[in-house]
């Protein structure tokens, strides 16, 4: 039990440290950067310092923000199933749901955020680089199979719980 509060006191932690904080700051950027070009100087990714502000880029970064939307959302699913954790309710329907969620939502993160790499690549940078290594985005989709796979494996075990009921 000890290990789970430290868990939930982390959570909590970065909770309020980072997502509360990114939430107003993404959105803000995201449409502040449409009504003044300067903000996306901070992308200076392109060819050799020149600066260049095209339409696309503006699509990347509001990809970008979806992308990070998506993942504090998987986050405060994760959160509030801690919750139910504590009170002993692992078995809840409310678990295996948020577990399925956060699942598909990671490997929907994941495989986004490695299309959105190559586009980004390939669009502005104007190269073709595939990267087969390990990076955030295969982490991303294996953390969201592991959660697919908690979901069933908690799903299993709540019918396994109720067969048993039913025989005593």
């Amino acid at each position: 039990m000890k290990k789970l509060i430290i868990l939930k006191s982390l959570v909590d932690f970065i909770w309020i440290v980072t997502c509360i904080p990114l939430i107003p700051l993404t959105l803000f950027i995201s449409v502040y950067m449409f009504f003044n070009d300067e903000v996306l100087k901070v992308f200076n990714v392109l060819n050799q310092g020149v600066i260049i502000t095209p339409w696309y880029l503006k699509v990347f970064v509001l990809l970008i923000a979806l992308l990070l939307f998506v993942s504090i959302y998987s986050f405060y699913l994760f959160r509030k199933t801690l919750r139910f954790f504590q009170k002993r309710k692992p078995l809840d329907d409310f678990v295996i749901i948020n577990y399925k969620k956060i699942g598909n939502l990671l490997m929907v993160s994941g495989c986004s955020g490695s299309l959105i790499s190559f586009g980004f690549h390939l669009f502005l940078k104007q190269r073709l680089q595939l990267n087969f290594g390990l990076g955030p985005y295969l982490f991303l989709v294996c953390l969201g199979l592991f959660f697919l796979v908690l979901s069933e494996t908690f799903k299993v075990a709540k019918e396994a719980k109720e067969e048993n009921e039913l025989t005593v």
